[in-house]
């Protein structure tokens, strides 16, 4: 595993904890949390569908096969 693959790892991981934080406290001030869990969950089905849309584009992936910069 290279040092980058290593340091993303470690990115993706911290910020996992960090939205389970943020979930955990929004959940602790409940009636005000809610605001914060709809926003929290639109901004996941956003990138949701970004990397869905990025990993299923059959245009796309011709270009990243195909084309050498």
């Amino acid at each position: 595993m290279s040092l980058g693959n290593l340091a993303l790892a470690i990115i993706c991981v911290v910020a996992a904890l960090y939205v389970i934080v943020l979930i955990t406290g929004m959940i602790a001030i409940w009636p005000f949390g809610i605001i914060g869990l709809i926003a929290l969950g639109l901004c996941g089905f956003g990138l949701f569908k970004v990397v869905r849309d990025k990993l299923t584009d059959k245009e796309n992936r011709h270009y990243e096969d195909n084309i050498n910069e």
